[in-house]
């Protein structure tokens, strides 16, 4: 029996000390981003698209991903992801795809209030909705111009929202997307 006792600790143990090792030799998931610094993302998996932007204001650090398409940011309690597609034909579309993956994996989660946008900075058009939860808030906003389309997802904890953090309104201002 005492075989059995080591042989099971050791299926445990090692596995979670791999684990550990590992995560440690990764380091950290996260990185920093300057103020500043210009984010190019690339449509996937034809990069006919590309869209550039500038996280509004300072403090944001993004997840680390082999993804060129998607960037996912976070600032304190605020998180915004943001994408970029190409040939798409309907951009009310693509805005309900995108709410309802969002719901899908957060439970709760309503959207509501879709109507057509417009960006008065830069001239994209396309389409917003309200997302709303029992202790979260947000935004999803799809805009696109000739087949090219970029996305982004802010949300917050319920009465977050204020001037000092940023809307989805401040990513999409700073948008320059090209493509099809």
């Amino acid at each position: 029996r005492l075989w059995q006792a080591v042989l099971a600790v050791v299926a445990i143990v090692l596995p979670m000390g791999l684990w550990t090792g590992l995560e440690r030799a990764v380091g950290d998931t996260t990185e920093k981003l300057m103020p500043g610094e210009t984010i190019t993302l690339q449509s996937y998996p034809v990069a006919d698209a590309t869209l550039q932007f500038l996280p509004p204001g300072s403090g944001w650090s993004a997840g680390l991903s082999l993804s060129q398409h998607r960037i996912e940011l976070d600032r304190d309690k605020v998180s915004a992801t943001v994408q970029v597609d190409t040939a798409v034909d309907s951009l009310r579309r693509l805005l309900d795809r995108r709410a309802d993956r969002f719901t899908a994996t957060q439970p709760g989660v309503a959207v509501t209030n879709v109507r057509e946008y417009h960006n008065q900075v830069n001239g994209l058009e396309g389409y917003r909705a309200d997302l709303y939860g029992r202790n979260i808030a947000g935004t999803i906003v799809v805009v696109g111009s000739g087949g090219a389309a970029a996305t982004v997802i802010t949300i917050a904890p319920s009465g977050q929202f204020d001037d000092s953090t940023a809307s989805a309104d401040d990513f999409v201002s700073s948008f320059v997307l090209s493509g099809a």
